[in-house]
């Protein structure tokens, strides 16, 4: 069993206790990305041109493309997206909606089985037995998804070759090509299946039945075109590392950092929440859930739920634990310069098809730095991702690249402070209605922008902002009703 680790003013993440190739088989790493890395943090912290410094409460400069080769290449990724996507939904994602649905019947008369409140799924006979069950039953989709991936492939191909062909790019793709090499070769998904069921688990508890049914089969449809063809395409764009980091606002009044981080890590990778959170997650339009490793490695795959009905989907991740101690080894590289406490590293591998980035992640506490110093002591989200600088994939207004996932992210992390913050409070012995005013009293945005985004100074607490939130856009009234009708019953029975 894992050992639970608590002592930050040691650093113990920083602690060397085994030897590098032990640490890399219990944290999920390739010396090819942790010497990239490295080379990173050596330079400053936040690219490999040490020109951009060392704070990493601040995104990397990042200039848009806006030259006529780029636009060219943006449309006709674009257009022959169109040429493959629409037949192959038409083709594919019934069949991959419908096949799906045996295995999800197990894994979810599995998952009814656990108590609201459970934090992780023991790894025991019952589990073993409905595990081989659901996979046994999931065959017939798991050879429609390898069919569908390896079309895919094929057609990247041809695209990306007829593009070369006529703008005779060969150079620039040999370049970007390079970009991806640090990402290449991560723990392969085949191998951790049984970490996928385990997050279905969670996911069912999470968003329901029906709905991670849908969100599965559009994983497997689009993931893999989103990431190798429109974001990570070294044919159509030239690559290079992008780092932007997004920081919540402060939580000072959470103490100390080691419960700060547990309530946060309790949200994302607890197996199944009473009924009261699991129905506000699932309102949320991103939800991860990262399950805790099984004994022997620090590190497992999870989901992330991303999008509203019916523009929803599944992301397959790899993430490694900070807390754990499995195999006696406590030490996890942190990247970014402002991190005060670890919570996760989420790597998004290049032969991973089922996340649309590729690149190195981090979830943790802040410092703020030199940049952020009013949102020190909350949380933040630095991605070195493998992105281009067209307005496709890079600008505030794109639909799916860095500067999409920039802006996301400060929409959504008010709402995950929230949360926090309601969470302390019940854990405080605060009733359901003191827990509420207490978090809407705090709650802020941000001027969502590139290099920085400021808290939004006149406008702290929720009845500042007139209904027009991120939280608001989460809540259903008739569901906040039904939900605080059940809190306090179970109130009044404690």
């Amino acid at each position: 069993m894992a050992m639970w680790v608590s002592n930050t003013e040691e650093k113990y993440w920083e602690k060397s206790t085994v030897d590098e190739a032990a640490r890399r088989r219990l944290n999920g790493e390739s010396a090819w990305c942790m010497d990239h890395v490295k080379k990173i943090k050596a330079a400053g912290g936040i690219s490999l041109n040490p020109e951009h410094g060392s704070d990493t409460a601040a995104d990397q400069p990042w200039a848009i493309d806006e030259s006529c080769m780029a636009k060219l290449a943006d449309t006709y990724c674009l257009v022959t997206t169109a040429l493959w996507m629409l037949p192959k939904a038409i083709i594919f994602v019934l069949p991959m909606l419908l096949l799906n649905i045996p295995s999800m019947v197990v894994i979810r008369c599995y998952a009814g089985s656990f108590k609201p409140g459970t934090d992780e799924v023991k790894r025991s006979c019952g589990y073993w037995l409905s595990f081989l069950l659901a996979a046994f039953c999931y065959i017939p989709a798991g050879i429609l998804a390898i069919v569908m991936l390896w079309l895919d492939y094929v057609f990247y191909w041809i695209f990306g070759l007829v593009f070369c062909l006529f703008t005779f790019r060969w150079c620039a793709v040999w370049k970007s090509m390079r970009a991806l090499d640090p990402y290449r070769n991560g723990p392969w998904i085949i191998l951790h299946i049984p970490d996928l069921y385990t997050a279905l688990i969670g996911q069912t508890n999470r968003q329901g039945v029906f709905e991670v049914t849908y969100t599965l089969a559009t994983c497997l449809y689009i993931m893999p075109w989103l990431k190798y063809y429109m974001n990570c395409n070294p044919w159509l764009h030239n690559l290079d590392h992008r780092m932007v980091n997004q920081i919540s606002t402060e939580l000072a009044e959470i103490n100390p950092l080691e419960h700060r981080a547990s309530i946060a890590r309790d949200i994302i990778s607890r197996t199944k929440h009473k009924p009261q959170r699991a129905s506000k997650l699932d309102l949320w339009s991103f939800v991860p859930h990262y399950p805790y490793p099984p004994p022997g490695r620090r590190y497992a795959m999870g989901f992330q739920q991303g999008g509203t009905w019916p523009k929803s989907f599944l992301l397959m991740v790899h993430t490694t634990h900070a807390n754990r101690a499995d195999g006696g080894s406590t030490e996890q590289m942190v990247l970014s310069n402002t991190c005060s406490y670890p919570v996760y590293r989420v790597m998004l591998w290049y032969n991973n098809p089922y996340h649309f980035y590729s690149g190195w992640v981090e979830a943790q506490l802040t410092t703020g730095g030199v940049a952020q110093p009013e949102k020190a002591e909350g949380g933040e989200h630095p991605m070195w991702l493998v992105t281009a600088p067209t307005p496709m994939v890079s600008g505030r207004k794109s639909f799916l690249g860095t500067g999409f996932i920039d802006r996301f992210f400060d929409y959504w992390l008010p709402v995950f402070v929230h949360e926090m913050r309601y969470s302390e409070q019940r854990i405080q012995g605060r009733t359901h209605e003191e827990a509420v005013e207490f978090a809407n009293s705090r709650y802020q945005e941000v001027h969502s922008k590139d290099g920085v985004s400021r808290p939004i100074k006149d406008k702290m607490g929720l009845d500042k902002y007139g209904g027009k939130t991120a939280l608001d856009d989460y809540t259903l009234p008739e569901l906040l009703k039904e939900q605080e009708r059940d809190i306090e019953n179970q109130d009044k029975a404690a």
